[in-house]
């Protein structure tokens, strides 16, 4: 029993029959994965708090260093399982199904990449030695896998384009321009930039397929620019090589355009669904990008951040906070609220029927100055809105004015401008005592 327990410590033995199963099979195991084992055991045993800072350090490098090399063992074992069919062992129905059942953190996106190592040889060698990690290695698989049946072809083109001219311009310009994005700008004698395009240069000139040097390319990116901005940096080379391809998903996005805005059944709030072509979302984003810069909330959303950073740690009393900084949705539509706002103040909009684009409500002076039992205001949506939404409208609005009888006829219309010149709202705070002229304001 001394044998099979090799590395390990005896009160830890799971000496159920399922545990002594998986104990003679791990002294089945070859050398190297035994040791492995034991090296793992004894690790878990080691707390990092009681080694030097220096040692400890190190011992941090070197785990997160093998980490990315059992990753690639583990890939390469995978592959072998579904190449030679080795889950049904197990009596699992697949590759895929046979890893879950191992309770790992293995993601599907690793085991599509497994299972098609061999169409991916100097990606596959690439993560073997750890110069990429398994993650990288899954970007460009897929970004190879969107190119794989437009290379090569008999005709000399790619996605339409001749290949003299797309290889070169993707591989070298290309590349050059997105490493120098993705470190600041290069300067054109910088020796990095200089190394980088002698070796696409190499590349786009070797006598190899278009497939293997567009495979040599992308490794080489990989290299080259942060892990974070490779996925990005892959698809912009990749629309570059089809061109029609990118067209043809532009084209379907306007075909499929369309926007939602309905009343929440809820009866709180609106709920907003669409789907935007190119030219609306580009413009809808830098719209919403400007404003969101200039909110003049930012600043209280920058101290609410900083309180909470100060607030004491846990098994300390909490400061009282005032309020939270807003989530980026939370930012956005209030950015959406303000160009709104302005976007209708603004008179762009013209007239319709010569009433000038305004917002409408239908309120009673009873709802106004919240006597019991008056109905709540209405808006032209048909929305039923509480009255401080209301008097929030009518400060610093231009507002046209129809006054309703009992029986829901008009009988009387008049025109105001809310937004009083700079003198005029001083004299009003005067003399009011220093209060606004909003309906249903009152001093607190």
């Amino acid at each position: 029993m001394d044998q099979i327990l090799i590395g390990r410590d005896p009160s830890s033995v799971d000496v159920s029959p399922d545990g002594l199963r998986r104990l003679l099979a791990e002294q089945a195991l070859p050398e190297p994965v035994r040791l492995l084992l034991a090296g793992l055991d004894g690790l878990a045993a080691l707390p990092p708090a009681e080694l030097t800072a220096e040692v400890a350090v190190q011992v941090a490098g070197v785990l997160l260093a093998a980490r990315d090399r059992v990753q690639a063992l583990a890939l390469r074992a995978v592959a072998d399982v579904d190449a030679r069919d080795l889950y049904v062992l197990d009596a699992s129905p697949s590759t895929g199904t046979w890893v879950v059942d191992q309770h790992t953190s293995m993601p599907r996106s690793h085991v599509d990449l497994a299972r098609r190592l061999d169409r991916v040889p100097q990606v596959t060698a690439r993560v073997a030695a750890g110069g990429i990690t398994v993650d990288a290695a899954v970007q460009i698989a897929r970004a190879l896998d969107r190119l794989r049946r437009h290379m090569d072809r008999p005709d000399g083109l790619i996605d339409g384009q001749p290949t003299e001219q797309v290889l070169p311009g993707v591989l070298t310009d290309g590349i050059c321009q997105l490493v120098g994005e993705a470190l600041g700008g290069l300067a054109i004698d910088d020796p990095r930039l200089i190394g980088l395009h002698l070796d696409l240069i190499e590349i786009v000139s070797a006598p190899l397929p278009e497939l293997c040097r567009l495979e040599s390319g992308f490794l080489l990116l990989a290299a080259h620019v942060p892990q974070r901005l490779l996925a990005p940096a892959l698809g912009v080379l990749v629309d570059a090589l089809l061109p029609n391809q990118l067209a043809e998903r532009s084209d379907d996005a306007h075909a499929r355009r369309g926007l939602e805005l309905r009343r929440d059944p809820s009866g709180s709030g609106w709920l907003l669904r669409g789907s935007l072509d190119e030219e609306c979302g580009e413009r809808l984003h830098t719209a919403l990008s400007a404003e969101m810069v200039t909110d003049p909330e930012n600043a209280t959303d920058t101290a609410a951040a900083a309180a909470e950073r100060a607030a004491p740690g846990a098994g300390a009393d909490p400061a009282p906070i005032a309020a939270s900084p807003r989530a980026r949705t939370q930012r956005r539509h209030d950015a959406l609220n303000v160009l709104l706002g302005r976007l209708l103040g603004s008179g762009v909009l013209g007239t319709r029927s010569k009433v000038p684009v305004q917002i409408a409500v239908t309120v009673s002076l009873d709802a106004l100055h919240d006597q019991p039992g008056a109905l709540p205001a209405r808006t032209g949506s048909g929305a039923v809105v509480p009255i401080g939404v209301v008097q929030k409208w009518l400060c610093d609005s231009a507002i046209t004015r129809f006054v309703l009888g009992l029986g829901n006829k008009v009988v009387e219309i008049s025109h105001t401008e809310r937004t009083c010149k700079p003198h005029e709202r001083r004299i009003k705070l005067l003399e009011t005592g220093g209060i606004c002229q909003g309906a249903g304001c009152w001093r607190s």
